[in-house]
């Protein structure tokens, strides 16, 4: 042993998992007591109510023992001031954590980065996040599922300390190699797995009270015109017309007002016939298809308070709701939207039955069914729309995200407030056609 308690750590390591006979305790008329078994000296002593027995290290020679009593005497001096930390005298031991939290309620003492196991933790922010009520379901399902398939497979054995910019880029070549639904992932789903991940990691900072912890120092996001998925592929008028021209009668209403109002999807298949004032042309989106934290369909609220909005109509949308209202009243189904049957869209089936079909037929190149959204939003401002006015409809609280996404797509602009340019480009194309 050193002669400082705190510099001993390369002198007390734990004891082995072997079972050894035990002879009499050496000193016994002071506190704790050196024990010699099998030729080996270890210390005895009462620590925060638990005995501790640890090895010293040291052979059992009457140097050796004297040298482990005084020190075990510096231990139980430092014990009854209130200065002893078991971590750092027996970094070894395989009651280190134990120590540790019974220290952190005895003294408050809050745990370092290397002490926190980020899998443990993830899991800790996860369940308060769920509880809180503060994010949606669909929130919830694509945290827990970035959670399960890339940040506990990865980084499960490390703790915060681990965490740094190289650790961050070897994470970034792994995850796209790993196949979920036997699809290698892109940069833009990268960036997503990232979000929560540096919000566990900021809450973990705020709950310890660490300092100057910046484990995503010189990170950066990826670029993601890699991403396919997520590039902005607008249909033109004249592209949509076409497609729908490719589909079942029963979907022609369906796809005709996404292309034209830009809702969600999930809004969209949320409508119910309530949701329509036919007589003041408004439409109130109150809620949306989504999922659980489970991944199960759900009906649920909108993304967030400024998505649940009235939108009045333009003719060209008031035209697609009054044709499905036909196909509705025969069927009378719950929901405004349905399938030929009358039951719940279920967008998977419908992309694989229905929108790859048209898209093939009409000799189109792939793209997901959210470029319906993306297409009203591009087509409204190159008609000149007003950004204030196309982010109402859309849902967004602000023209941000609008002129941020879309304004490359701007190619004219007018005074037009009101959807009055979208709908004559709708009109005049539609008029072409008869």
């Amino acid at each position: 042993m050193t002669q400082a308690v705190a510099l001993e750590t390369n002198i007390i390591p734990f004891p082995g998992k072997e079972k050894a006979s035990r002879k009499a305790g050496l000193n016994r008329n002071r506190e704790g007591s050196v024990r010699s078994i099998n030729g080996k000296l270890y210390v005895d002593f009462i620590y925060l109510g638990d005995r501790v027995r640890e090895k010293a290290g040291l052979d059992d020679t009457k140097e050796n023992n004297k040298h482990v009593r005084q020190q075990l005497d510096k231990i139980i001096m430092a014990i009854k001031a209130g200065t002893f930390r078991f971590a750092e005298v027996f970094p070894q031991s395989n009651k280190r954590d134990y120590f540790r939290g019974k220290e952190s309620e005895v003294y408050g003492r809050k745990k370092t980065p290397v002490e926190v196991n980020v899998k443990d933790y993830a899991w800790q922010w996860y369940n308060r996040l769920r509880d809180s009520g503060r994010v949606s379901q669909r929130t919830l399902y694509s945290y827990k599922m970035y959670i399960n398939l890339y940040l506990v497979p990865f980084f499960e054995k490390m703790s915060f300390g681990d965490l740094n910019m190289i650790i961050f880029e070897k994470f970034n070549v792994w995850a796209k190699i790993q196949h979920y639904k036997g699809k290698a992932i892109g940069n833009e789903t990268v960036n997503k797995i990232f979000v929560p991940l540096k919000m566990i990691c900021m809450s973990a900072t705020n709950e310890f009270r660490w300092v100057d912890y910046t484990p995503f120092f010189g990170f950066k996001r990826l670029p993601a015109e890699g991403d396919a998925y997520e590039r902005i592929l607008p249909f033109s008028i004249n592209e949509q017309k076409i497609l729908i021209e490719n589909m079942p009668d029963h979907w022609k209403p369906y796809f005709q007002f996404a292309f034209c109002s830009g809702l969600r999807q999930g809004e969209q298949i949320g409508l119910k016939p309530d949701d329509i004032d036919w007589g003041e042309q408004i439409v109130h989106i109150r809620r949306a298809i989504t999922k659980d934290e489970n991944g199960k369909t759900m009906e649920g609220p909108t993304k967030n308070k400024h998505s649940r909005r009235s939108i009045k109509m333009t003719p060209v949308m008031y035209n697609a709701l009054k044709a499905q209202q036909v196909i509705h009243e025969k069927i009378k189904s719950e929901y405004f939207f349905c399938t030929p049957e009358g039951n719940l869209i279920h967008p998977p089936n419908l992309r694989k039955r229905i929108w790859i079909p048209a898209l093939h037929s009409a000799k189109f190149q792939y793209r997901e069914m959210k470029q319906t959204r993306h297409t009203f939003a591009t087509i409204a401002l190159s008609c000149g729309e007003n950004p204030l006015w196309i982010a109402k409809v859309m849902g967004h609280r602000d023209t941000n995200m609008i002129i941020k996404v879309y304004s490359k797509y701007v190619e004219n602009a007018s005074d037009s407030k009101d959807g009055t340019m979208i709908n004559f480009a709708y009109q005049n194309a539609m008029s072409k056609e008869e």
